[in-house]
């Protein structure tokens, strides 16, 4: 296993988390949010991603 899949993974991990916190603190304000939206999508693609090139190794 490579230390660069698990700094990847983890950090994809935490900005999906940041992500969705966003979201939960926008939705109960009552307002929009955009950037959470783009950080659970970037958090999603990059775990994807992860999988893909670990599967490929």
């Amino acid at each position: 296993m490579e230390v660069g899949w698990i700094v990847g993974t983890s950090l994809a991990v935490l900005i999906l988390i940041a992500g969705v916190i966003g979201l939960l603190v926008s939705r109960q304000n009552g307002r929009k949010n955009k950037w959470a939206w783009w950080f659970i999508l970037f958090g999603c693609c990059a775990i994807i991603s992860a999988l893909i090139n670990l599967g490929g190794m």
